[in-house]
């Protein structure tokens, strides 16, 4: 075999190896890693972490022995939008966050499959400042104004962008359980309040051409959908508590379709987050 054959041959297997690795369900995973790291780093040099300096580190899904959650948490700064969602020009809103770990046969995070526990699952943290923190730094959390930024999350930000229309969107919550006092991510005085909560589900046909976030999630890979953003029980544990010396409210947050999940989640990887003020 002549040397250009050899070359053209290797070339040949190089090409094949590249559209076959392209074509299987693990590409999502590896460009949502590639993407999210560069979006994320984009995002948190303009966040309330960057201007404020402080150092806030939430565990990612490596911090588990389970394939439960994203490899690592990600930040989003979303300034304007909230501040348009709220009325309330000066608002800021910084979002950490994570969520369920890819299906890498599927090629999607089971963030859409209604038949995983982590189904419709995040976990992470807000920064806000807004009208809101004046409650907040009384040490009376309103528990309303952190459903709404919840609620604007994932109605804006995830559910929006994947085709629920504001017509469609379902979100009731009650307040199951309160404590104040508490101690978390190396602070006292925290109030921490469990929810109970019905909102839209994230299964969905996989629309033409794609949405952007898919580009995060992979595409909805779980079979067809008969009815799509159907509502489903939630629970939620968060977290709240002002600070002062940055004039912003911090609320660790997370959210499953059972308390186990929650609870599990809070107490193996929220809990360990680390909230420090750079020198």
């Amino acid at each position: 075999m002549s040397r250009l054959r050899r070359r053209l041959l290797a070339l040949a297997l190089v090409c094949g190896c590249v559209i076959a690795f392209l074509l299987s369900p693990l590409f999502p995973f590896v460009r949502s890693l590639a993407v999210m790291g560069v979006y994320s780093g984009m995002h948190q040099r303009q966040s309330l972490l960057a201007e404020e300096g402080i150092r806030l580190h939430i565990p990612g899904g490596l911090a588990t022995p389970e394939a439960d959650w994203y490899p690592f948490v990600m930040t989003f700064t979303a300034d304007a939008a909230y501040a348009a969602y709220t009325g309330q020009p000066d608002a800021r809103l910084t979002i950490l966050y994570n969520f369920p770990a890819f299906d890498l046969s599927r090629g999607c995070s089971r963030l859409y499959d209604p038949n995983s526990p982590y189904y419709n699952g995040f976990y992470g943290a807000y920064l806000v400042r807004d009208g809101s923190n004046a409650a907040l730094a009384g040490g009376d959390p309103d528990e309303d104004a952190a459903a709404q930024i919840a609620a604007f999350d994932f109605f804006t930000l995830v559910l929006g962008d994947f085709g629920l229309t504001p017509e469609e969107r379902v979100f009731d919550f009650t307040v199951t359980e309160r404590a104040s006092g508490v101690t978390y991510a190396g602070y006292e005085g925290w109030t921490k309040f469990q929810a109970e909560f019905t909102v839209n589900g994230s299964a969905h046909n996989a629309r033409e051409g794609g949405v952007l976030s898919y580009l995060q999630y992979g595409a909805p890979g779980f079979g067809p959908v008969a009815e799509e953003f159907a509502p489903v029980e939630m629970h939620g544990i968060v977290c709240a508590r002002y600070f002062p010396e940055w004039d912003a409210g911090v609320y660790f947050y997370v959210m499953g379709t059972s308390a186990e999940l929650c609870r599990a989640c809070d107490q193996e990887i929220l809990s360990k987050s680390t909230l420090e003020a750079k020198p």
